[in-house]
């Protein structure tokens, strides 16, 4: 599966909702990455987005229970890929930016260094 959007969010902490919302609100496509120990960040999110209406709910895309494990381009960001962490399923994102808010993706930040090499090499 792949996917287009504006902007990825990796979520670790409550101000990714709101960066979520607002990028939303200004009409772009939004993904937004919470790993598997956030379940009150996923919930306040749901909450946020049923508050906020149809026409922003739309604009945004939530991956729960994932973890980015590679960020690809030249000059920017051009792709992303996601791993679901329950299945393992890999998805590919077309971004032209990305953000990561507060201790995002601490339950699988071992990995880090590995996966950087095996993403580049």
């Amino acid at each position: 599966m792949s996917k287009t959007v504006d902007l990825v969010i990796v979520a670790g902490d409550s101000s990714a909702i709101s960066a979520a919302i607002d990028a939303a609100r200004r009409g772009m496509r939004v993904l937004v990455v919470i790993g598997s120990t956030r379940v009150p960040l996923m919930r306040r999110l749901r909450w946020a987005l049923r508050a906020v209406g149809t026409r922003v709910r739309r604009n945004v895309t939530v991956f729960a229970n994932a973890e980015v494990v590679c960020v690809d381009g030249l000059d920017r960001v051009e792709a992303v890929i996601v791993r679901r962490i329950d299945t393992g399923r890999l998805i590919g994102a077309n971004a032209s930016a990305m953000h990561v808010f507060g201790a995002a993706n601490e339950a699988s930040s071992v990995g880090t260094e590995k996966r950087d090499r095996e993403c580049v090499g």
